[in-house]
């Protein structure tokens, strides 16, 4: 098959086709390309939005921690307060 494809082209037209196609793939890359300073901000942008991300789900998880501890506090205290009106009630009544 390669000896095919030698045959097409000569061996400068194939070294030319294949500058070619190199020289069109640079050219599109540095054609969409945006300026390193932008790419350094886009880069530092991103970094400072992982960073915001990182200390809000730490935030979160230490709320819902505190909110969770105080939910176990509060149900606690109010068993407890039932079970003291309980044993108040029952006092009274005993008597």
């Amino acid at each position: 098959m390669e000896e095919r494809r030698r045959a097409l082209l000569s061996e400068e037209q194939h070294r030319s086709l294949i500058y070619a196609i190199q020289e069109a793939i640079r050219f599109g890359f540095t054609a969409t390309a945006i300026p390193q300073d932008q790419h350094r901000q886009h880069h530092e942008y991103l970094s400072t939005l992982l960073e915001d991300r990182k200390r809000r789900l730490l935030r979160n998880e230490k709320i819902r921690t505190s909110v969770l501890g105080w939910l176990v506090i509060t149900v606690l205290g109010g068993i407890g307060t039932g079970v003291y009106q309980l044993f108040i009630t029952a006092k009274e009544h005993w008597k």
